[in-house]
């Protein structure tokens, strides 16, 4: 179990830091600061750094804050969701409007692919400490919020949007705000579903006298 922790963490992390060279390299400083923003603008980026977090402070640091933050259950299941939710809208959506090669096709399918797939196979074996309600899936929210309210202030002042269908430009406010309620409305019942599922196996566990998480 904890070499299967210690891949899929290393997974995570490649990811993220693989996307990031790839977008800063050959960059001036100035030019290089700026995609730096843009970079920390993708809901996928923080989405997998947050997975990243998720699985790899347990290992390296079991006792502390950030450690037991990331096995609460309300914490893996918003990361659960958030991953969900990229894998899903990339893959619908997205993937056809570019055509990575090489080191940009491994980042890819890392980022979009691979570490959402581990995430919720991790999340489904070993669960999360804690209980979970409805608070838990409102609580999911929050982070998804921010990014929007981020995104939009962001565009504003520097012109750029990290996906099509926030565009203010192309598609006016009224239009992109309308398209992130509806996305909040994805986000939240997903987690109420994600929240269900851990319910259910956190009932089969007890059921069967094995501890939920390991």
């Amino acid at each position: 179990m904890r070499t299967w922790r210690i891949l899929i963490a290393a997974l995570a992390c490649l990811g993220p830091a693989l996307q990031y060279v790839l977008m800063v390299y050959d960059e001036t400083l100035a030019s290089g600061s700026v995609k730096s923003v843009e970079f920390f603008s993708y809901f996928t980026i923080l989405s997998n750094i947050l997975a990243a977090v998720v699985l790899t402070a347990p290992l390296v640091a079991p006792t502390s804050v950030v450690g037991a933050w990331a096995e609460r259950s309300s914490t893996r299941i918003s990361v659960a969701v958030y991953l969900s939710i990229t894998a899903a809208i990339y893959h619908t959506l997205l993937a056809g409007l570019w055509d990575p090669r090489g080191l940009r096709l491994v980042s890819d399918t890392i980022l979009h692919t691979i570490t959402p797939t581990l995430f919720l196979v991790d999340w489904l074996m070993r669960g999360g400490q804690g209980e979970t309600g409805r608070a838990t899936a409102a609580k999911a929210l929050v982070f998804p919020a921010l990014y929007g309210l981020w995104t939009l202030a962001h565009g504003a002042l520097s012109g750029f949007y990290p996906y099509p269908f926030f565009d203010v430009g192309k598609h006016g406010y009224l239009s992109v705000i309308v398209t992130m309620l509806v996305m909040a409305g994805g986000f939240l019942l997903v987690a109420l579903a994600f929240s269900l599922i851990h319910q259910a196996r956190a009932k089969l566990a007890n059921g069967r006298g094995t501890p939920i998480s390991a």
